[in-house]
């Protein structure tokens, strides 16, 4: 089968689609030159909730923090329930936990995971602050500077009762600690670690633990929040009160990820993609989540198997056996039904304006002008013992894959931007048994990014965004869940962006304050409110394709505000 056959039939089963002719720039593979300022942007679809991790509030009833607040507990709406159902003193701060030597907000802090920490205080009430006998951030500390024993994969968390934090052990062995506790965790959520908690459990009072924690056996899993603190501390930024302006899913996810609620506007991805050349092999990197509009400047590319490429390497040999042996099995299914679906397909695509026939491709592989031997061995033939050997090996999911295709796209000039999503956060019913458990797998898979980037030599240049629909309701529902709520929080990661920092711009209802548009401190009169808008406008000068005549077609009606710090 050669490339050109292979093109066709893959190609109508809407797996493997050739750039139009208006993309008619032709480049060598060997001719692209890496763009040197990359993009991610992470959508979570659904509406998280960030008070869930980056912005926690605690189990005080809404109508005694409304009291607080100088607002009469009659006119706070779902008085009775709490935020959250940990009490403040479980909250933790990310300069407690982080390891590295980079300065720490002292206002950057996070949830407990769930099963750690107790719900009430002795007599059931949800208002104590210092309720908290559950794990504490000494007990976390702990964890990290345990001893890991690769044989059995258990982590031993340290019991001497003298114990130093960051000296006991240097901050090199608790990074590894941390590292082994997000990569323990498989495609399917279960991590192959466990976490001997010692003596510790002699300290725990028992109201509202998980088994596993209170008995001194759990999984790693539920250390996943304070091994990426403990890591990434320094790479993130957190901003909290901004305002989506929206409770719809389709307008929130178009805002989120275009800075605008105007038809037809591109994702910012696929915006800064085509500025930096639509003729690239695999310019915007996309699985198809979040709002995915492209506006007809830049077609869809996505290859989580990186054995498309070997493929395209060498178009004059009779490809059928290596189908067989390098195509996964979920691929097999899309060309089986290539032929059958073919001529629906064409007949369809003639009737579609151009930028439908956009919308309705999600992989682009050229079909001209470059040859993929290089990037073919780049991405699957990585050097024995290398990070990117490891990378290759640890991907365990059609994201991560996607990630690390992404990541060499970018170091071999052929992709500049990325999108990924993340569904499962529209938690109407029994909102903590699935919320958390869904940012845990976001922030496994953000680490494993961050790897891929690093072996790829990108990480330095890469700047990452992770923004939803909009956010969830600070009280719980009848059914044990949280509806929609406009205002949300972003976070923020790497190239051009202030680590370490937390802009918090919300009350204890979870209400957006305004802030001074000059450095982001919440006020009492005079400001703004944070919007998507803000942030996408600083996206764009940063990335300084705001005067491009593209951006300019799609412009953004915002103050400029320091949202990257």
């Amino acid at each position: 089968m050669n490339r050109r056959e292979f093109l066709k039939n893959v190609g109508a089963s809407g797996m493997v689609l050739v750039a139009p002719t208006t993309l008619s720039s032709k480049a060598s593979a060997a001719e692209l030159a890496p763009v040197g300022k990359y993009f991610v942007y992470a959508h979570l679809g659904g509406g998280w909730e960030p008070t869930t991790f980056c912005n926690p509030k605690g189990n005080q009833l809404r109508g005694n923090v409304g009291a607080n607040l100088g607002i009469d507990a009659g006119s706070v709406r779902n008085a009775g329930s709490p935020v959250n159902r940990y009490p403040a003193s479980a909250i933790r701060k990310a300069a407690d936990i982080y390891t590295g030597s980079a300065s720490i907000s002292s206002e950057m802090a996070y949830a407990p995971y769930l099963g750690t920490f107790n719900r009430s205080g002795p007599n059931g009430e949800l208002d104590d602050g210092a309720a908290n006998e559950g794990l504490t951030t000494r007990h976390i500390q702990k964890i990290l500077s345990g001893d890991y024993d690769a044989g059995s994969e258990t982590l031993t968390a340290e019991s001497d009762a003298t114990f130093d934090w960051k000296v006991s052990k240097t901050a090199a062995e608790i990074q590894a600690n941390a590292k082994r506790i997000l990569e323990s965790m498989a495609s399917n959520g279960n991590s192959s670690m466990t976490v001997d908690l010692n003596d510790i459990t002699s300290e725990l009072t028992d109201r509202n633990l998980d088994n596993a924690v209170s008995g001194g056996n759990p999984s790693g899993n539920y250390f996943v929040y304070d091994a990426f603190v403990c890591l990434y501390a320094d790479l993130m930024r957190v901003l909290n009160g901004v305002d989506n302006r929206t409770n719809s899913h389709s307008t929130g996810t178009q805002y989120a990820d275009t800075g605008s609620m105007a038809m037809g506007y591109p994702d910012f991805s696929a915006l800064y993609s085509a500025v930096k050349g639509a003729d690239r092999p695999l310019a915007w990197m996309t699985d198809g989540s979040g709002n995915n509009e492209s506006a007809g400047l830049v077609a869809r590319s996505s290859a989580a198997d990186a054995d498309i490429f070997d493929i395209l390497a060498d178009p004059t040999r009779d490809r059928d056996a290596d189908l067989n042996q390098h195509m996964t099995s979920s691929f097999r299914p899309f060309l089986d039904r290539a032929n059958a679906a073919r001529e629906r397909l064409q007949a369809q695509q003639e009737n579609l304006p151009l930028r439908r026939q956009y919308q309705d491709q999600l992989y682009l592989v050229r079909a001209q002008g470059s040859q993929f031997t290089d990037t073919a061995n780049v991405i699957n033939q990585p050097e024995p013992g290398t990070l990117a050997e490891e990378v290759l090996k640890a991907a365990n999911s059609g994201t991560q894959r996607h990630m690390r295709v992404g990541a060499a796209g970018f170091s071999t000039g052929m992709a500049s931007s990325m999108q990924v999503g993340f569904g499962g956060f529209d938690t109407h019913g029994d909102h903590d048994n699935n919320h958390y458990p869904r940012i845990r797998r976001v922030l496994v898979d953000l680490h494993f990014l961050f790897r891929a980037l690093e072996a790829y030599g990108v990480l330095n240049q890469t700047t990452i965004v992770v923004g939803s629909d909009f956010g969830r309701t600070p009280w719980y529902n009848d059914g044990d869940g949280k509806d929609h709520w406009a205002v949300t929080s972003y976070l923020l990661f790497g190239n051009g962006v202030s680590g370490g920092t937390s802009v918090q711009a919300t009350n204890g209802l979870v209400e957006a304050r305004n802030v001074n548009t000059s450095n982001l401190q919440a006020v009492s009169s005079g400001g703004t409110l944070m919007t998507a808008s803000h942030l996408h406008l600083a996206l764009r000068k940063f990335a300084g394709i705001q005067n491009h005549e593209y951006s300019l077609e799609f412009p953004i009606d915002a103050e400029d505000m320091p949202m990257l710090g």
